[in-house]
């Protein structure tokens, strides 16, 4: 056993061990043939719940439990996954497996020929578990979601499952997507976008124009009182003047980050870097994860409501047609007070999986506003949700909390589907992890996957 493939081996073990320790009286008792896609693990009956769970081995290096209601109540069976996490536990399999869908989890082990980062490596194995669930008895039609960062996952497999390899290696593309093993992909029948993020964009809309050697440049500091942020409240209300200057520096640094990318790839291409396949690369000033320099996070008055009527699913259980408005409150703490943190606000990364994850083209009109994203070149990067929601055209859902920073974000992935038959629905009061953000806001989670529940079951499939 190779080196690679022993740190594999333990860690698909480490992944398995905790999948079933986090779910209650769950017992392997066999290893069988699953459609001649992947091997099962059979188990037994998850205590105090209505459903069982199967460990499912693909061969693409991927790995996925399923969640099997006793007694399914529904053809419509769905597949999930986030990149670089482990998917097994993830709240929607418990969810939907409790309302009578079966549910696929699905986490990605990595590929010799891909790296971790490239976004199309998840696609192979998510092929893989589309078609392993159509062989189960009773499914009859198959529905991909993804939930924030799996937004541009799935979206992307999506894309290229219906349009086909062009979709995401255009010459559009800063960085075109490797096409390997990306051609006949098992067709949706459905989408469903959970609170789901922009791809790219979304750490492009962390670059920080005021980093510096020394002190940080004053006149762009998101985090100095003097330009109208809050240290004690970690809340901000910025001048025009101000978000003026800060999104043509962030635009501006945002262009430099991705030629210089662009001209080290050169270099590597043409054999005069010191390696001869990739090269390290340390993005200063662009925040991790959640973190970073947004302006949107300390001042809401940023992707405060949507630009069109949507459905609100309100709190007190009415429905109603209206522009979305957020309920989040200011975040503008982990960022103010890590900005000489190294974890948080630089990218420790490589030219090629910068390039592939988080390159996208920002033109001079670039800024966010209340209820509008302007001046991205949403095509211009295939990890691009926006981008690739215009290849997909089955039946499409979009759900958004309104107590987090991604409604408007969600309305411009809505507006970019092709798909004829389209949702945009949000969730009163419900964070990212679809909690409540006040008590006064009641179940969200189950308001959530109880409209999820009937989205699906209206007839479209």
């Amino acid at each position: 056993m190779t080196r690679r493939s022993a740190r594999l081996a333990r860690r698909s073990a480490a992944l398995l061990a905790l999948a079933f320790a986090a779910i209650p009286a769950l017992h392997a008792q066999e290893a069988g043939e699953g459609g001649g896609e992947g091997r099962a693990v059979r188990a037994g009956p998850v205590a105090g719940e209505n459903f069982r769970t199967e460990y499912v081995r693909l061969p693409s290096q991927s790995e996925a439990l399923l969640y099997e209601p006793t007694s399914p109540k529904s053809p419509v069976a769905l597949v999930f996954s986030h990149p670089g996490r482990n998917n097994f536990n993830e709240p929607l399999g418990r969810q939907m497996a409790r309302r009578g869908y079966r549910v696929l989890m699905v986490n990605y082990r990595g590929d010799a020929e891909f790296r971790e980062a490239d976004p199309e490596a998840y696609l192979p194995g998510l092929s893989q578990a589309i078609t392993w669930l159509r062989t189960l008895p009773g499914v009859g039609k198959v529905v991909l979601v993804g939930h924030s960062g799996g937004g541009h996952l799935v979206s992307l497999y999506g894309g290229v499952a219906e349009q086909g390899p062009a979709i995401c290696s255009g010459p559009e593309k800063i960085y075109p997507c490797k096409t390997r093993g990306l051609t006949g992909l098992a067709r949706l029948d459905g989408l469903v976008l959970l609170d789901a993020t922009l791809g790219a964009f979304h750490q492009m809309s962390a670059v920080d124009p005021a980093i510096a050697e020394g002190a940080r440049k004053a006149a762009l500091d998101m985090f100095d009182p003097a330009n109208g942020y809050d240290p004690a409240a970690k809340r901000a209300a910025y001048s025009p003047a101000f978000t003026s200057r800060f999104y043509a520096a962030q635009a501006g640094d945002n262009a430099r980050i991705v030629d210089h990318a662009l001209a080290r790839l050169h270099a590597i291409e043409q054999g005069k870097a010191v390696y001869v396949d990739d090269e390290p690369l340390v993005i200063r000033g662009m925040g991790v994860r959640a973190s970073g320099a947004r302006l949107y996070q300390p001042d809401v008055a940023f992707a405060s409501h949507t630009r069109q009527p949507h459905l609100l699913l309100r709190a007190d259980g009415a429905e109603g047609t209206a522009v979305i408005q957020s309920v989040r409150a200011p975040a503008g703490k982990s960022a103010g007070d890590a900005l000489r943190s190294l974890d948080t606000m630089a990218q420790n990364t490589t030219v090629r999986r910068f390039l592939a994850a988080s390159a996208i083209r920002t033109g001079p009109d670039y800024r966010i506003t209340a209820d509008n994203i302007v001046g991205v070149d949403w095509k211009s990067a295939y990890n691009s949700t926006p981008a690739m929601a215009e290849g997909i055209t089955v039946p499409s859902l979009v759900m958004t909390m309104t107590c987090h920073y991604l409604l408007m974000p969600g309305e411009i992935i809505f507006d970019h589907l092709a798909a004829r038959d389209k949702t945009y629905v949000a969730v009163e009061g419900a964070t990212h992890g679809f909690a409540p953000c006040k008590p006064e806001y009641g179940d969200t989670t189950k308001r959530t996957f109880d409209y999820l529940d009937r989205w699906l079951s209206q007839g479209r499939f």
